[in-house]
């Protein structure tokens, strides 16, 4: 039978508001009534659109699956498509994901096939257009998949996210085996595990795994393992290191205490920064362009120095100096016999230090502030 075009038309406006309902799909043996009411009664001007019976249902919607205007797939005998996605996405479909996955982070096609009434043999192609549009992630995990919350759907699920879940409940940055399955809420097995890892997830550090969503968290407990090291590695340097020891040196203390930066080599950059960082902030450090120095300790060891080395050229000199200059120049032999590191850069930055507070000291306490 062939419908004249206002009756495709109809029965296309039909289809695609029975499957706006059902996610995108039409049954026809499930859905005949609705069909036929939905037809029947369309208005088309003065005229109803005329009667149809099952039979003729069934060709036309078949027929109507050639028209390359007509936004109509046949899937299967029976069972036809319309596209529920458009330009923004389906707001039925993305409603029923956002609250399944903050039910359950990781679901079993069956999950899926139950939550939206699926027939047995359309879960492949309904997971396959959600994984297509970024609504789920897929989880190969030997002869069966999981599927997760995916990237499209993210802004509206609240912190509902794989990522976010694993963050809210790692300790340290880590999480134990057992915890990783509670999270999932699925038997984390080997392939389930590589496809975490694979995806960036977790790192796998055998038994326990970094979360990477948490690497922050992770870094801040290296620092505080190490910190007492750095700080004894500062404190034997007149609290001055060159830039490339002092994260050479966290570095080694880091490997020294855990095995993570050989493990976790794709975030091993991250991990070493978050340290470092962190160990600034409780150290109290200062980066320049060539060293770093613990502030406070440094500035009281430059004070020392110039102190010490003023009390010196005083007990050294017959008649004090006239000027600042002279000054200086008599404790130039004091300043180069500064020897805090077997590093020549090192000794010169403290030199430099030592000198500058040596010139504002004498200029405060000899000139009254008053030689420059």
């Amino acid at each position: 039978m062939t419908l004249l075009p206002v009756d495709t038309d109809v029965l296309e406006d039909v289809c695609r508001d029975i499957a706006q309902d059902n996610y995108g799909f039409v049954y026809v043996a499930d859905q005949k009534k609705e069909l036929k009411s939905g037809y029947e009664s369309a208005d088309v001007g003065l005229l109803n659109a005329r009667s149809l019976t099952a039979s003729e249902l069934r060709e036309a919607l078949t027929g109507m699956t050639a028209d390359e205007f007509v936004d109509l797939d046949q899937l299967r005998d029976g069972v036809f498509y319309v596209d529920p996605f458009g330009v923004k996405g389906n707001m039925n479909i993305t409603r029923e994901l956002t609250n399944l996955f903050g039910q359950r982070l990781v679901v079993t096609g069956e999950t899926l096939r139950s939550r939206f009434s699926l027939a047995i043999d359309d879960l492949d192609f309904f997971v396959d257009e959600l994984a297509e549009r970024d609504y789920v992630r897929r989880i190969t995990a030997g002869k069966r998949d999981y599927y997760t919350i995916g990237p499209q759907l993210k802004e509206h699920a609240d912190d509902v996210g794989l990522d976010s879940r694993l963050q809210s409940e790692a300790s340290d940055g880590k999480i134990a085996h057992g915890d990783l399955e509670s999270v999932i809420d699925v038997a984390a097995t080997s392939d389930v595990i590589r496809y975490l890892d694979r995806e960036g997830y977790i790192v796998d550090l055998d038994g326990e795994y970094l979360v990477e969503e948490a690497i922050d968290e992770y870094a801040q407990f290296l620092a505080t393992e190490i910190e007492e090291a750095v700080e004894n590695e500062f404190e034997g340097s007149s609290y001055v290191l060159r830039s490339g020891e002092f994260e050479q040196v966290v570095e080694n203390e880091i490997d020294t205490r855990f095995d993570v930066l050989s493990k976790a080599r794709t975030v091993r950059p991250e991990i070493l920064e978050g340290a470092r960082d962190t160990l600034t902030d409780r150290l109290g450090l200062e980066h320049g362009r060539e060293m770093v120095e613990v502030v406070e300790p440094f500035r009281a060891v430059a004070e020392d120095h110039a102190r010490r080395i003023r009390s010196e050229v005083k007990a050294e000199t017959d008649q004090l100096p006239g000027t600042l200059p002279e000054w200086i120049e008599l404790a130039e032999d004091h300043f180069e016999e500064l020897q805090v590191s077997s590093t020549t850069a090192v000794n010169e930055h403290v030199r430099d230090a030592v000198r500058e507070r040596y010139r504002s000291l004498v200029n405060e306490e000899e000139f009254g502030g008053m030689a420059e």
